[in-house]
């Protein structure tokens, strides 16, 4: 999973990721228009079976219309001549049946344009016995020759004592280029027969339905629809390959509309997924106990040479494992007003911390970064309550850092309150932000650091020059002076020489560390003189 949001929050695989998700938004459209098209076939499938049944159920119809009529007109001996004058009469009604047959049981004596045959014609079994609900039984592709119909074949249906040849049904003639029919009539045991039209379609429907059924999207989609009996039946069969050849200039308009709005919804989808992975936004919801993790920079006595203490430096733990220096979520701590929460979860973690590796009988100075908005003796006395606490080996710093303007008015008051419960109080990054000669003339600051700026510039630079202007100003007025972002024996060195410089921190003293490392740092490390202090291995 960290792999995974690794590739949503970094900025190298943005492009991959809209690549991606362009991709998967094409691919939907893509599926989706194709399911509506394949809704639409099978939309227009039901209209053409629907039309095509029609011709077959006015055969059914006229065939159960001529049943009836003989039934209920022919009473007449058997094939007398008055049989035979009123079976011709009803043979020429217009329902394109003009074949009937005095057949009780299957024998069929006489018919209209036969007469009376001399030997009575059995049919021998049917291939659909007569059942409810039109009680008809059908003998299929029989030898018509007993009715003078030499070299012909033709199905036999049969209700009660009358029979009759069954017009061959003819398929429609203007059915789509991309659909296919079949004709079949089916038995109720389940058996069936090719009737007309195309041939394979029913039994090509059977396989799919037999193999878990199709769905929209499927290759080819069937249609099935029968006659009220559900003897005569139209397959209707669509293969979406042909429809789409069929329409080439269509799908390609389809194909660059779904491009379009692809590329649309990938830019939106991305917008969100860039917004709820942003830093801001991930850092907002995991700023938390969990994520909060402090390293210590050791501070160095520069006239004693000992190691007395450090300052607590924060860095949070990113969703996919990075620790993030505070460079990147200060501003945002304070852009949202979470500053004082901010200082409550460094506090609880560097306490937690120390007090589970800190050697007995050591005390340790411990310096936090205070905003200025959060100078307020009541609050700070409480998130600091445990490192205050009687017993406790520590010494407490305030740095206000100079990330906003001291409010005068009231910080003199709150750092009273703060210098009587014992904590020490100094003026952070001087000679940047806010900072002036005014705030220190204002407030009795313990200290003051100078910025990392001043220690850092090439010798030969104003900013160096600067620095031993700031150290006399600090020292003028009888406050501690630090000095931060010291990375060279020589300006190590040079500070030493100048007496006024009291504590110094910077990568040459040594780099933050983690607690375990800071301890041991502390108890293996002990003060040397006019050399870099070195973790040993």
């Amino acid at each position: 999973m960290s792999g995974f949001v690794s590739i949503l929050i970094s900025s190298a695989h943005q492009k991959s990721v809209r690549l991606v998700l362009f991709v998967i938004a094409f691919a939907g459209l893509v599926g989706l228009s194709t399911w509506f098209i394949a809704g639409q076939v099978q939309q227009n499938m039901r209209q053409e079976t629907a039309r095509a049944l029609v011709g077959y159920e006015q055969l059914r119809i006229n065939v159960l219309s001529t049943f009836d009529q003989m039934d209920a007109r022919l009473v007449a001996t058997p094939c007398s001549p008055a049989f035979m004058d009123e079976l011709r009469r009803i043979a020429f009604l217009p329902d394109g049946i003009n074949e009937l047959l005095f057949a009780p049981n299957g024998v069929a004596q006489c018919s209209v344009n036969s007469g009376l045959f001399e030997q009575p014609v059995p049919f021998g079994a049917p291939e659909v016995v007569a059942q409810s609900p039109f009680n008809m039984a059908f003998w299929l592709d029989r030898d018509l020759s007993f009715l003078r119909l030499e070299g012909l074949t033709g199905s036999i249906a049969q209700r009660g004592r009358f029979a009759m040849i069954v017009p061959q049904p003819t398929m429609p003639t203007t059915m789509p280029r991309w659909l296919e029919m079949e004709l079949i009539l089916r038995a109720p045991d389940g058996r069936w027969w090719h009737r007309g039209g195309a041939t394979g379609i029913y039994a090509a429907s059977l396989a799919q339905e037999a193999e878990g059924g199709g769905n929209l999207l499927s290759t080819a989609q069937y249609l099935m629809r029968c006659d009220e009996g559900g003897v005569h039946c139209l397959v209707s069969k669509a293969r979406l390959p042909d429809l789409f050849a069929l329409g080439a200039a269509t799908i390609v308009v389809t194909l660059v509309i779904c491009a379009v709005l692809a590329a649309w919804v990938s830019q939106q989808v991305h917008g969100l997924i860039a917004r709820h992975w942003s830093f801001e936004a991930r850092f907002l919801r995991r700023l938390g106990p969990d994520t909060i993790e402090c390293v210590y920079q050791p501070l160095l006595h520069l006239k004693r040479d000992r190691i007395p203490g450090c300052e607590v430096l924060a860095r949070w733990r990113d969703v996919d494992g990075t620790l993030i220096g505070p460079d990147r979520f200060i501003p945002l701590i304070e852009k949202h007003g979470l500053t004082q929460r901010f200082t409550t979860l460094v506090a609880d973690r560097a306490h937690k911390d120390l007090t589970a590796h800190m050697p007995a009988g050591q005390r340790l100075h411990v310096s936090f970064n205070i905003f200025p908005r959060d100078l307020k003796a009541e609050t700070l006395l409480t998130t600091f309550a445990p490192f205050l606490a009687p017993g406790e080996p520590f010494s407490l710093i305030f740095e206000i850092v100079e990330t906003q303007e001291i409010q005068l008015e009231t910080a003199q008051g709150e750092i009273e309150r703060l210098q009587g419960a014992g904590v020490r109080i100094f003026i952070d990054d001087f000679g940047a932000g806010y900072s002036s000669m005014r705030n220190l003339a204002a407030v009795s600051v313990d200290g003051v650091k100078l910025d990392r700026s001043f220690a850092m510039a090439p010798n030969d630079s104003v900013m160096v020059r600067m620095l031993d202007h700031a150290i006399d100003m600090v020292a003028a007025t009888d406050r501690l002076v630090v000095v931060e972002g010291v990375e060279s024996q020589a300006r190590l060195d040079a500070l030493r020489e100048t007496g006024k410089v009291d504590y110094v921190q910077g990568y040459f003293i040594f780099r933050p560390l983690d607690i375990v490392g800071f301890i041991a740092f502390l108890t293996t490390n002990g003060p040397r003189p006019n050399s870099r202090p070195r973790l040993v291995a």
